[in-house]
């Protein structure tokens, strides 16, 4: 997971630190969150009362969450916006019961090859058996492989879901044993 950062100079090192340390810790243990953007937006000087505003927004496997909060000074909207951000991550959760908290099948069902991989975006293609283009990011890999070493052709196997723009890889890994050939 990373988190990417928008106007963070208006926050203390301390508050860029308590949050980024709050973020993480929601990723303990979990594999579902994948990125997270906080945007700090200050009050613009041409209004009579200032109001500062947070946003966070997260992209969790198969969806996006966004987070803000609004208040007189920057640190309080920071953490109401963390405190909404965490209650609606744990609700997802709960409604999903998150697979990735439970044992992985031992393989998962589909099989294809690396298509394409983006190595300074994070992210690349597969391309199924049946020939569906799927995307996957980085975060996705299991069982070893490394990000850094894919190569196109490879064969792997995975497992996908809805995403928001197509199907999207939610493991992939090596293939089991005697997997036939594409």
């Amino acid at each position: 997971m990373e988190i990417h950062w928008r106007n963070p100079g208006e926050l203390s090192e301390a508050e860029q630190t308590l949050a980024r340390e709050r973020i993480e810790s929601l990723a303990e243990g979990h594999r579902d969150l994948i990125d997270v953007w906080v945007d700090v937006e200050p009050s613009s000087p041409h209004h009579r009362k200032g109001v500062e505003r947070v946003t966070i927004r997260g992209q969790v496997r198969g969806s996006n969450l966004v987070a803000h909060a609004e208040e007189d000074t920057l640190r309080p909207a920071l953490r109401a916006a963390l405190d909404r951000f965490e209650r609606e991550l744990l609700r997802r959760r709960d409604k999903r019961q998150d697979p990735r908290a439970m044992p992985l099948p031992s393989s998962p069902p589909h099989l294809g090859i690396i298509d394409r991989v983006f190595f300074e975006e994070g992210y690349g293609f597969l391309l199924s058996d049946g020939g569906e283009q799927i995307y996957f990011h980085r975060n996705a890999l299991d069982d070893g492989l490394a990000f850094e070493t894919l190569e196109e052709g490879r064969r792997v196997a995975f497992n996908y879901e809805a995403g928001n723009e197509g199907p999207q890889a939610s493991i992939v890994t090596f293939p089991p044993p005697g997997a036939s050939a594409p």
